[in-house]
């Protein structure tokens, strides 16, 4: 039985959505509903009650789901079971969103690969979107995102804040209309700026070391992490502007509920939550 169906499986099961299956697997609605189909045919049961706007699992289907879990689970531990067998280190990868790396784990890598020296680390920068949809299918075991993952069969851990403030390259206020750039730190930032700017941004990023490569070299305004802004703030090459917007922004450790390196996840979001000068000892 292939492995895909039942990633896809519980991919409907948690979303309650063949679409929003779809997107997170990044395979058509076509092809999930034929994976869809292809359980039921080998079960010869309906898995799913399709109602309009509607989708629910049948008790055939609430049954399957734990089994699904399993399935999966035990699949990936037997991989790393063999890694092992192999006398090789076994794999963790860790994503976080182009934002959080500037601003909290770019400095902390370091830290994060004394602490995993007994396993093979992965480290990669991507969207949100992707981000979900690997720690879906389990490609990934952490994400490190500004917004939490509140569907169902995900763990959020708040492991940190990060400050921003809206520094520039000087302090004459009436220039940011026209040296504005907008660095994207989330839905609830996106909201909160909305409610205190009209800024018409001439640059807009997902990186905030784009933003702050601009301002040095050009000139500029943008909100910037201030653990990245303060070297640039105590040489004078930037400078804080006063604005109403004081913006405190949370970072969430998120990792499946059920994964067999629960206990490493565990550990890790206790060491990554301490301070940056801490002395960190693996426990």
């Amino acid at each position: 039985m292939d492995i895909r169906l039942f990633k896809t499986f519980i991919q409907v099961a948690e979303t309650k959505h063949f679409g929003h299956a779809a997107e997170n697997l990044f395979i058509t609605q076509a092809a999930v509903s034929a994976r869809i189909k292809q359980l039921e045919e080998y079960y010869a049961t309906a898995l799913f009650i399709r109602n309009k706007n509607n989708l629910k699992l049948t008790p055939s289907g609430e049954a399957l789901l734990s089994h699904a879990y399993l399935i999966v689970e035990q699949l990936e531990y037997s991989k790393q079971s063999l890694a092992q067998t192999q006398q090789q280190k076994i794999n963790f990868n860790i994503a976080a969103t182009p934002n959080i790396w500037d601003a909290f784990f770019s400095k902390r890598i370091h830290e994060s690969i004394k602490f995993f020296d007994h396993v093979s680390l992965g480290t990669e920068i991507s969207v949100r979107e992707a981000i979900q949809r690997k720690l879906s299918d389990k490609t990934i075991d952490i994400g490190l995102l500004t917004d939490q993952i509140k569907d169902e069969g995900y763990n959020n851990q708040l492991i940190a804040h990060f400050e921003l403030a809206l520094v520039g390259s000087s302090q004459i206020q009436k220039d940011i209309l026209d040296h504005y750039i907008f660095v994207d730190w989330g839905l609830t930032f996106a909201k909160e700026h909305a409610q205190h700017h009209k800024f018409q941004p001439i640059l807009k990023t997902s990186t905030a070391m784009i933003a702050l490569e601009v301002i040095l070299s050009k000139g500029g305004f943008a909100y910037l992490p201030m653990e990245l802004a303060e070297p640039y703030i105590k040489k004078n090459e930037l400078f804080i502007i006063d604005c109403p917007l004081v913006i405190k922004r949370p970072i969430y450790m998120v990792s499946k509920a059920n994964t067999f390196t629960k206990g490493l996840i565990e550990a890790y979001g206790d060491f990554i939550s301490l301070p940056i000068n801490a002395t960190h000892e693996r426990t």
